[in-house]
């Protein structure tokens, strides 16, 4: 008698999910992820068909990401980076004499200003897109704001997203970098010290990061508690100017310092230890910063990168 195919993990997909069943789905993805990830280090074979098998009953990565524009619907960030940006001036440009944000009292001189370049990681919509194509009004050519936007994914969702993975793309300097409720879903603790890392690496001197990430990491955590991600944020060169949290995400606006010092390595940030006991810990969230990661030893350099472009 053929064996009995077991019952889905969730209801099978219809509509777009309701608020809970968008957290269910996206807690047992990384769940189930983190696990197949460990499988594979340890080469169980068994293991590894087995959660594939329940990835597939799920839905996969193609529900993962709409539950997760559901979730992002309810707390939008890029009206939040947008609102930012409207406060210091950027969304109408950077001045090109010294890298400063625009001035929002001389909108109008726009051939003094350079479009801000934006970077989103992990792009789930096209916000941000949609906020630098926009025009100032039905009948204008003019777009509303000076913003240059590359959005990326792993797995895009969208033909405006590309797809890409931002931990082995080629070296390259942006104004601002958006990278909300990613580093959550990188399923190993070096690659996140590796996300971290590049931020510093991939944003210009005095260019901005916006973080996000869920509370749970930082707060059942055996491994990472906001006091210690907050120490790995400062150790890559970033400087927190401001935080702010809702009851399941917190919230990061990083900066790169203009003349910032060369990052000072320290060896401890490189090993997982044990900060919280206790059954209220359960959270498996660490993060890795190994040295070759926080110096950018395997990126390209950009004036690299520029010379290979001529040489084409």
């Amino acid at each position: 008698m053929p064996r009995k195919r077991p019952a889905p993990l969730v209801p099978p997909p219809t509509k777009l999910p309701s608020r809970k069943r968008a957290r269910k789905v996206t807690t047992l993805f990384h769940k189930l992820t983190c696990q197949r990830d460990e499988a594979v280090a340890r080469n169980d074979v068994q293991a590894i068909e087995k959660l594939n098998e329940q990835l597939e009953q799920m839905g996969g990565r193609k529900e993962y990401q709409r539950a997760s524009q559901v979730n992002t619907s309810f707390h939008s960030t890029s009206k939040w980076v947008l609102g930012h940006l409207s406060r210091n001036g950027w969304l109408y440009g950077i001045r090109e004499e010294d890298g400063s944000s625009a001035s929002t009292r001389n909108r109008s001189k726009t051939q003094q200003r350079r479009p801000t370049q934006i970077l989103e990681v992990g792009a789930i919509n096209t916000e941000l897109l949609d906020a630098a194509e926009a025009k100032q009004d039905d009948n204008s050519s003019t777009t509303k704001y000076r913003l240059k936007v590359r959005a990326i994914d792993l797995h895009s969702m969208h033909p405006q997203i590309e797809q890409a993975d931002f931990l082995t793309m080629d070296h390259e300097l942006f104004d601002v970098i958006v990278c909300s409720m990613v580093i959550n879903c990188i399923t190993t603790p070096t690659q996140r010290g590796e996300l971290l890392a590049r931020l510093y690496h991939f944003v210009r001197p005095g260019g901005l990061v916006f973080l996000t990430l869920p509370k749970t990491c930082l707060q059942l955590s055996r491994y990472i508690d906001a006091s210690y991600f907050e120490k790995l944020i400062k150790a890559v060169g970033l400087e927190i100017v401001e935080t702010k949290s809702s009851p399941k995400i917190a919230f990061y606006i990083c900066q790169r310092k203009i003349g910032s010092s060369s990052i000072k390595y320290d060896p401890k940030l490189s090993q997982v230890r044990v900060l919280h006991h206790g059954r209220k810990f359960r959270n498996d969230f660490a993060v890795l910063l190994t040295q070759e990661s926080a110096m950018g030893s395997s990126l390209i350099p950009v004036s690299d990168l520029k010379a290979k472009d001529d040489d084409k």
